[in-house]
Formats: C-alpha cells, structure tokens, sequence
C-alpha cells in the first residue's frame, strides 16, 4: 500500500490510498488522520517541500531549469512546517504532481474535477511507481523532488475510488 498526499493547510488535506491498483480518496483535516490512513504505507508522497532553503533551493532550481514551476519552500512556509512535522512519522519522498502532469502530458482535469484529489491521486502514483524504479528523480544537497515519468497507466475513475487501468 502507499498513499499520496496532497497537503494543506486551512483546507482539508487529499490523502490518496493506493492499494492493489485501486485508488481511494478521503479528505481529512488533522495530522492524526493523515497519519492513520498512511500509517501501514510503503512510501508516501507528499506534495510539498520536506526541506527548507533560503528563497529555492538547488533542487527547486533544477526543476525550473527543466522547464518546471515550483514556489520555494519560505513562500509557503506553513505547509513546509506542516509537511516537516508528519514526514518523520511516515516513509516519506516529496513530490510535485504539477510537474508530473506536465511531464505525463495530462490535464488533471481528466482524473477528476478537484484539483487536490487529482493531485492526491498523482501523489499515490508517485509513491507507487517510485518503489518500482519507474519515476525521475531531481536531486541536490538540500532535497529531492520525485515525478512520475512516463509511461504510466492512466488513473480511470469507477464509481467513488479509481483503479489504474493499462
């Protein structure tokens, strides 16, 4: 099982289940919750930075010199706070689902009409391909950002979850 997380803060935060290529979705509000649900995962991928840097980091810059937008981790500083917090608690990898979907060519319109699920479900995707050596990874002294790199199965909503379809 690995989950993906798309982290807020005075919003609920996504958390994406993916186990047995289906995908659950819940939308939670604490950090107790969040743990709970990725408490038993292999990897978690969370959507937000897991290190601090003055302005961006080197890893931050060699996402925009690929062509990616990422903001630095002091510009949303609460979240990094909050990210910093749960990641000791959970087998955590960072991950930026914009810049997957950029990478993938999909528009996370197509995965669902909320964007914090569609990212929580690219997260969880994340997280699963990356235990598998399917993902690229930009690395540097002060971080590393994983993305999912194609090809992967497109995530296929059924009914209220999603199952990864070939």
């Amino acid at each position: 099982m690995e989950c993906g997380i798309d982290l807020a803060v005075k919003r609920p935060t996504a958390v994406a289940v993916l186990e047995h290529d289906k995908i659950e979705v819940t939308f939670v509000k604490e950090d107790e919750e969040i743990i709970f649900l990725c408490k038993n995962a292999r990897l978690v991928a969370i959507d937000a930075p897991l290190s601090w840097g003055k302005g961006y980091r080197e890893v931050d810059k060699l996402l925009i010199r690929s062509g990616f937008r990422v903001f630095p981790p002091s510009f949303i500083s609460t979240l990094t706070e909050r990210a910093l917090r749960l990641a000791p608690k959970l087998r955590a990898i960072e991950t930026h689902p914009s810049s997957s979907l950029r990478l993938l060519g999909w528009d996370w319109r197509r995965i669902s009409k909320i964007k914090d699920e569609a990212d929580a479900v690219i997260c969880s995707m994340t997280a699963h391909f990356h235990l598998r050596g399917q993902t690229r990874s930009f690395r540097a002294d002060d971080g590393e950002i994983v993305l999912l790199e194609p090809p992967v199965p497109f995530p296929k909503r059924v009914n209220n979850s999603y199952v990864l379809t070939p």
